[in-house]
């Protein structure tokens, strides 16, 4: 090999590291130049400032004092019942009726909690993205710094 063809492998691979620095350095430069913005969020104060959330607990409560109306009422036809063999059988239909009735109640709440909670993510994303905000924490769990956006996010759920 030439000392021509090895000067020119030389300069190309010199031209190749250049750009490479190079293309580094912009990328770089375009990553960092975007700080990073964080916020917080009281999400005990969103969660309690909530008018969908008081529904769902509302509507929890309500059903908590419909299964102890069935209760008492199963209670009441069962001591009226003289035969001990009815009594069971009374008791067993009632407990049937009263666990199948809580089970639904159960899952209803469920599922309405956990679109709550989707609700409130996406208010919270919304203002974030509003505002810039790359990155939102849990106030609880951050010792200092952070935007507060918590009284935004609770002006959108009340």
């Amino acid at each position: 090999m030439s000392n021509e063809n090895r000067m020119n492998y030389g300069l190309i691979f010199l031209v190749a590291i250049i750009a490479a620095v190079l293309g580094s350095l912009v990328t770089y430069k375009a990553v960092c130049a975007k700080k990073a913005a964080f916020a917080v969020v009281d999400l005990q104060r969103v969660v309690l400032s909530s008018k969908e959330i008081a529904a769902l607990s509302n509507n929890r409560q309500n059903q908590l004092q419909e299964l102890r109306k069935m209760a008492d009422d199963a209670n009441a036809q069962i001591n009226a019942e003289k035969n001990e063999d009815a009594k069971k059988e009374l008791s067993q239909k009632f407990l049937g009726e009263i666990n199948a009735k809580k089970d639904g109640f159960d899952k209803t709440h469920a599922a309405g909690l956990q679109a709550a909670e989707q609700n409130l993510n996406n208010v919270i994303n919304e203002v974030a993205n509003k505002e810039g905000l790359s990155v939102v924490l849990i106030k609880s769990s951050v010792v200092t710094g952070g935007k507060d956006i918590t009284d935004s996010v609770v002006d959108l759920v009340k």
